[in-house]
C-alpha cells in the first residue's frame, strides 16, 4: 500500500507543481516539486520540474543539481539536455553547453533551432568551420538557405 501511496503523493504533487509554476507561484511550486521527489526520489521529470523552479528563482547551482538528476533517471532526454546546456551557458561554460547541446542534437537530429544553437556557439568561440557545419544541418532541417550572421 506505501507504493501506491508514493505514487499516488509524488503524481498529484508534480501535476500541481507544474500548475503552479504556469501560474508564476515558484515557492508553492518549489513545495510540490520537493513532495513529488521525496516521494518517488528517480523520477526523473519531477528533478526537471525542480530544475526548472530553481532557475526561474535564480538558483543555477541548485538547477543544476537537479537537470543532472533527472538525466540521471532519463539518459538521452532532448530536454534534459537543452536544459543543461542552457545552464550551463548561463553559468558562462560555454564548452559544456555546447557539449550538452551537440548531445541534444545527436537524440534530436531535426531541431533546427538546437543546430542554430550550435552554429552560434560555434561562432562565438570563433570556431568558424564547425559553425558552418552545424549551419549547414539548419538549413538542411529547415530545407531553404537563410543567412547565418558571422
Amino acid at each position: 500500500m506505501t507504493l501506491l501511496t508514493n505514487r499516488a503523493t509524488h503524481e498529484h504533487a508534480n501535476e500541481l507543481g507544474l500548475s503552479l509554476l504556469a501560474q508564476g507561484k515558484l515557492d508553492q511550486a518549489y513545495d510540490q516539486f520537493r513532495t513529488a521527489i521525496a516521494a518517488a526520489p528517480c523520477y526523473g521529470p519531477s528533478h526537471l520540474n525542480m530544475s526548472m523552479v530553481q532557475a526561474k528563482r535564480g538558483n543555477l547551482r541548485e538547477s543544476l543539481v537537479h537537470c543532472e538528476d533527472a538525466l540521471k533517471y532519463m539518459p538521452g532526454d532532448a530536454a534534459v539536455l537543452r536544459n543543461l546546456a542552457k545552464l550551463h551557458d548561463a553559468m558562462g561554460r560555454t564548452e559544456a553547453s555546447l557539449a550538452y547541446n551537440k548531445r541534444a542534437a545527436a537524440v534530436a537530429p531535426h531541431d533546427a533551432t538546437l543546430a542554430r544553437t550550435i552554429a552560434l556557439q560555434n561562432v562565438a568561440r570563433g570556431d568558424i568551420p564547425h559553425a558552418y557545419d552545424a549551419y549547414a544541418v539548419h538549413r538542411r532541417i529547415l530545407g531553404k538557405k537563410v543567412d547565418l550572421k558571422i
